[in-house]
């Protein structure tokens, strides 16, 4: 099942994929926080918010059985929804040098 305050993909039955956050969910309804559509482009896939006019700071509701697969979502990708949602760049790991 779905974990509160973790970063997951999530497959809807229109067959988009959105990367959001999760608030909490029940057998009727998922609630969760910044939502981005996974967007394929000649540059290589870029996130866009999945709802362009709903206020950001606010949560949203899914029904839950909308919800057709789900799984934690790559680390690679975290890194750029960490930037895309709120504008925090994390650092590439590496070794260092002094």
């Amino acid at each position: 099942m779905l974990e509160a305050n973790k970063t997951y993909s999530l497959r809807l039955s229109d067959s988009s994929e959105i990367i959001c956050k999760i608030v909490s969910t029940d057998s009727n309804e998922t609630i969760i926080s910044n939502p981005f559509s996974l967007i394929p482009t000649q540059q290589g896939v870029q996130l866009l918010p999945a709802m362009m006019s709903a206020d950001e700071t606010k949560n949203v509701t899914i029904n839950t059985n909308n919800i057709t697969m789900y799984t934690e979502t790559n680390k690679d990708i975290i890194a750029s929804y960490i930037q895309a949602s709120t504008g925090i760049v994390t650092p590439t790991k590496g070794i260092l040098k002094g």
